[in-house]
């Protein structure tokens, strides 16, 4: 009997949140249902009408014969039981690489992959596991690939002739020097061998393929290296000029950019369809709005995705929110209770890090630079609390959205967080309540 993971990220009728961060609360469980893995998969793969939606395709419901499934990244879980109630017993085998065990309702093998860069000798497994089940796919079978951020870590395997941690120092360099996380994820993407790069659709030629992903907003055809799309030529071009933009263009041979005997072309027939993005930051955002706008709040959108590193998304999320609140000329006689600012960040990591540090380094830096008493800033994570317990999954610095609450200057306060469900990117919060009026 499966329990409330992964129905509902909280339990339904749940009351308003309490404590001194209200408004916070609300958005960020909103956002979390609204980009629920579980139920973004549901509505993307469901049987009606004698039909089977798989994405963007509609087939006849008898079209396969059996179905497949890869299940990679931080909501591997959550995706594979969407397909398993699906699909039900036409679902004949999978493999699953996530940072939890794999959940006693699935029959599926799996590994435990932990936060990290791509490099990890784990990822051998999971991409011998994934060509295994793809090899053994028919014309009548379906291949379904889930993807979450992570899934980058779980596909990429080391360029030939450098050792898997030689691999992650090289990006790990990449991303202290400045590359961001959508670039840390090309070069990996062209320089690594593995799942990545198309391959992994290269080794089903015979069976429909379709990718169902979860993403941060950094893009569907560039999460988990892309395993269904060959790599292009302008993305050679572009990784390349990455590496020497950051001063490490001599750290690989010059023939690692260049197409390798047996890489990927593009299959006839449009077996293998483009992936379909079911949540990203938008449903996030767009949820939390309408949630502080149900209560009375004047919501408006910061970014719809920030990819510095998390100081500088610090200096302009609070600038942008500075100047959204003073447009709105909000008043004690205002009848809006507040301005709520919201932004999605990726922090500048790639896929699958753990965001902790940069979590506290983004809340350190926008205490700082708070130019009003009343401002609060929130930051959370949409995967819960993957990564190291010494860093917060989310949490709020400065004024309090419930007026009668007092809290300790300086101090980051926590929110109630749900755990692994979906990995959207970071939602970040700015909250200006309503000015009082004068006492006397």
């Amino acid at each position: 009997m499966i329990g409330a993971f992964p129905w509902d990220p909280f339990p339904p009728g749940e009351p308003d949140p309490k404590g001194p961060d209200p408004i916070p609360a609300i958005a960020y469980r909103a956002a979390m249902t609204a980009a629920d893995a579980y139920h973004a998969v549901r509505l993307a793969l469901r049987r009606e009408g004698g039909a089977l939606r798989v994405g963007n395709r509609f087939v006849p419901d008898g079209r396969y014969r059996e179905a497949a499934i890869l299940a990679l990244g931080n909501a591997a879980s959550s995706m594979a039981l969407a397909a398993l109630h699906t699909l039900g017993d036409r679902l004949t085998r999978g493999f699953l690489a996530g940072p939890d065990p794999v959940p006693p309702e699935l029959p599926f093998r799996g590994v435990r992959l932990p936060p990290g860069l791509p490099g990890t000798p784990v990822a051998e497994e999971v991409v011998a596991a994934a060509f295994e089940i793809a090899s053994e796919l028919s014309a009548q079978d379906l291949f379904l690939l889930l993807l979450s951020p992570g899934a980058l870590r779980a596909l990429a395997a080391a360029p030939p002739g450098m050792a898997p941690d030689a691999f992650a120092s090289l990006l790990a360099e990449a991303q202290a020097r400045g590359a961001t996380g959508r670039e840390v994820a090309l070069v990996t993407r062209v320089l690594g061998t593995g799942g990545v790069g198309g391959r992994l659709a290269f080794a089903a030629p015979r069976a429909d393929v379709a990718t169902l992903v979860v993403e941060r907003g950094d893009g569907a055809t560039v999460l988990g290296g892309g395993p269904t799309r060959p790599i292009e030529p302008t993305e050679r071009i572009e990784a390349k000029a990455t590496l020497a933009r950051i001063g490490l263009g001599g750290a690989v041979p010059e023939d690692a950019f260049a197409p390798r005997p047996g890489d990927p072309r593009p299959l006839p027939g449009g077996l293998v369809a483009r992936p379909v993005a079911v949540a990203g930051p938008g449903e996030a955002l767009r949820a939390a709005a309408d949630a502080v706008f149900e209560k009375g709040w004047t919501a408006r959108l910061g970014f719809l995705e920030l990819r510095e590193p998390p100081e500088a998304a610090a200096d302009r999320f609070v600038e942008r929110a500075e100047a959204l609140f003073s447009a709105e000329k909000i008043s004690p006689e205002s009848r809006s209770k507040g301005v709520a600012v919201f932004a999605a960040t990726t922090l500048g990591l790639p896929e699958g890090v753990d965001e902790g540090p940069a979590l506290v380094a983004f809340l350190a830096r926008a205490r700082d630079i708070a130019r009003r008493r009343e401002m609060s800033v929130t930051l959370v994570r949409t995967s819960g609390d993957i990564g190291d317990p010494a860093y917060p999954p989310g949490a709020v610095v400065g004024a309090p959205t419930d007026p009668d609450a007092t809290v300790t200057a300086g101090h980051a306060r926590g929110l109630r967080m749900g755990r692994g469900i979906t990995d959207v990117g970071c939602l970040a919060i700015a909250a200006y309540p309503r000015p009082s009026l004068p006492s006397g």
